[in-house]
């Protein structure tokens, strides 16, 4: 945990010793939960460290988040937490809802809010395409964060609905991102989104090789109300380019 503090303080961000407790004690439930519920592939705990955590807090490294309350950030499929629930421990006066579909998972997250006595964080068990046609949810956020999710075909489709307008979606994907922003090109702009970025990450440490790469969409203007189209079509007929 010391390489990451210090790693995090080259990018300005300082943990207290409760949040770093608290980083401790979300791994170690991890690790836990991980026995009888598929959360992770990643088991080792200094994996789990570089390859979740780090790769989580590195959102702020694309787009720098304001750590108060009227910040709201919505992770779109958060799973075991990731990028959000480790966000919140890292930025913890930031209201953040999590939105997961898979019943086990959210009762992961419940329980690691209740153990570390998270506030303002507010878990939503959803699918993104039902939550997005909510006026409770949609074009609500300030960021909109997910990792892991969809293609980019999709995966925009499912989170710019809840992206304000001149907000950020800011989306983990992999060294291939850049042929995913370009299959995603009509779908983003039919979507509202105005401008496509793409963050490569490196981290100065001797830590497994990340192949991170940040796709950042900014959100010029409102999507329209026939976006998400319902529950799976997202994925089954993307918006790709013509």
């Amino acid at each position: 945990m010391n390489i990451l503090t210090n790693y995090l303080k080259l990018i300005g961000i300082y943990l207290s010793p409760t949040q770093i407790d608290q980083l401790y004690s979300y791994r170690k439930m991890l690790i836990e939960w991980n026995k009888n519920i598929n959360l992770t592939a990643i088991k080792d705990p200094n994996e789990i460290l570089f390859k979740h955590f780090l790769d989580s807090i590195s959102v702020h490294l694309v787009e720098p988040i304001c750590n108060n309350k009227s910040f709201k950030i919505i992770d779109v499929g958060s799973g075991a937490g990731f990028p959000g629930l480790v966000l919140k421990i890292v930025f913890p006066d930031c209201y953040i809802t999590l939105l997961e579909a898979t019943n086990k998972k959210v009762h992961f997250l419940e329980h690691i809010k209740n153990e570390l006595e998270l506030k303002n964080l507010n878990i939503v068990a959803c699918r993104a395409e039902i939550a997005a046609q909510n006026t409770l949810y949609r074009e609500r956020f300030d960021l909109v964060v997910a990792r892991g999710v969809a293609k980019l075909t999709t995966l925009s489709e499912l989170t710019l609905p809840f992206c304000k307008i001149n907000g950020i979606c800011v989306l983990h994907k992999g060294p291939k991102a850049n042929i995913e922003v370009a299959e995603s090109l009509t779908a983003i702009e039919k979507l509202g989104g105005s401008k496509t970025e793409l963050f490569p990450i490196t981290h100065e440490l001797d830590v497994p090789k990340n192949e991170t790469v940040f796709v950042k969409l900014t959100k010029s203007m409102e999507t329209p109300l026939k976006f998400p189209r319902p529950d799976g079509v997202p994925k089954k007929q993307p918006l790709l380019n013509k």
